[in-house]
């Protein structure tokens, strides 16, 4: 996935509210009620795009944990948990590169039935 022109295309095409209504929908682009992983994958980075307040594609843990308010919050300590995982290098920023593994590992996990897009049931309440 080409990491800078992927977000910047999200960055002027979509408005990233992922709670589990119908916005979720905008990045079905086959129409089929499922997201397959590169329509996940889409959804995940604008919704990440969203929290890079300083717009440097990479995240710190405080932009991480504060979140905005169309994402699940979670508890702050299981928010810097994830991070510290997520940041493979341990350098305290999450890169685009770490952004898609943890998107892949995150997408395979959902997806229950093994059959490679994810449906609504699959769908957590909230990301």
């Amino acid at each position: 996935m080409k990491n800078k022109s992927l977000i910047c295309c999200l960055l002027l095409s979509v408005s990233a509210n992922a709670e589990m209504d119908d916005s979720w929908r905008q990045f079905d682009k086959d129409s089929n009620n499922e997201l397959s992983l590169e329509e996940y994958s889409s959804l995940r980075i604008a919704q990440y795009v969203a929290i890079d307040r300083n717009g440097d594609n990479q995240w710190t843990r405080r932009e991480f944990v504060m979140r905005q308010d169309d994402m699940s919050n979670g508890r702050k300590d299981a928010l810097r948990g994830k991070f510290k995982r997520w940041d493979k290098n341990g350098d305290g920023l999450w890169s685009t590169g770490e952004a898609e593994k943890a998107i892949g590992g995150s997408f395979r996990w959902l997806d229950k039935n093994r059959n490679k897009s994810l449906s609504i049931n699959e769908f957590p309440k909230q990301f």
